[in-house]
Order: C-alpha cells, then structure tokens, then sequence
C-alpha cells in the first residue's frame, strides 16, 4: 500500500482544490487515487473541520470514517500548512511544507491500521456469527 509515489500524492489533497472537493464529496472513488483502497462494500464518510481560523485550507482536518458491518474505524489527513491539524491529529507537527513526504507516509500508515483494525472487527462479528 504504501511506496514513495502514494506519499506524495497525499500533498494533491492540499494542492488541488478541485481533488480537495472531490475527496470530501465522494471519498470511496477518491482515496484509492492515493493509494487507499476501500474494501468492497464499506461506507466512506469525511468530516472535515478547520484546524484555527488563520489556517490556508479548508477543510484543514480531513477525518476519514470507515464502517462496514457494525465495525468502524478512522484515520486523519491534516493539512501540511497547518501546524494545529497536525496536533490535533498526531499530537505534534511533522511538516509544514506540502511536498515533504513525511505526512503522506503518516497518513498512509494510519489508513492502513484503520483498514486492518476494520477487517478484524468484520472477523469478529463473523466468529460470534457462527458462535
């Protein structure tokens, strides 16, 4: 899932409006553009929020909610220009600049646990189906 080129393609987020707009309007077609592929028949929801009123972006909080079955599960993407997001998000900054690839490894490792954490829960529920 994760590779350079998919890091870096989590700065479109912050430098493409109309990407922004899409991602935020219909994420399950969205998030696999960067490398987040959303298993079959889960439900996407985005929650985006202002990290402070100076903040460049907006929406500069992207959280990303996961549900499939009873199970959810969510991960954020902040906006590299704001330093509030990433706190709130991480519990400090990584970056400021769009185009370090820091961010965009973070992001894709939480987007990952999120996904595994969602499978599990789909097992789970699958086992005390059966049980």
């Amino acid at each position: 899932m994760m590779d350079e080129a998919s890091a870096a393609a989590i700065a479109r987020i912050w430098t493409d409006a109309a990407f922004r707009k899409r991602l935020v309007e219909a994420p399950g077609r969205a998030l696999p553009d960067i490398g987040i592929d959303i298993p079959a028949g889960a439900t996407v929801r985005v929650v985006g929020s202002k990290g402070a009123p100076g903040d460049v972006d907006d929406p500069s909080l992207i959280q990303v909610v996961l549900e499939q079955g009873g199970g959810y599960a969510y991960f954020f993407i902040p906006s590299p220009r704001s330093p509030c997001a990433q706190q709130a998000a991480y519990g400090m900054i990584l970056t400021r600049a769009v185009d370090d690839p820091s961010l965009g490894r973070r992001v894709l490792l939480d987007a990952a646990g999120a996904l595994r954490g969602l499978a599990a829960q789909g097992r789970v529920e699958a086992e005390d189906a059966v049980a």
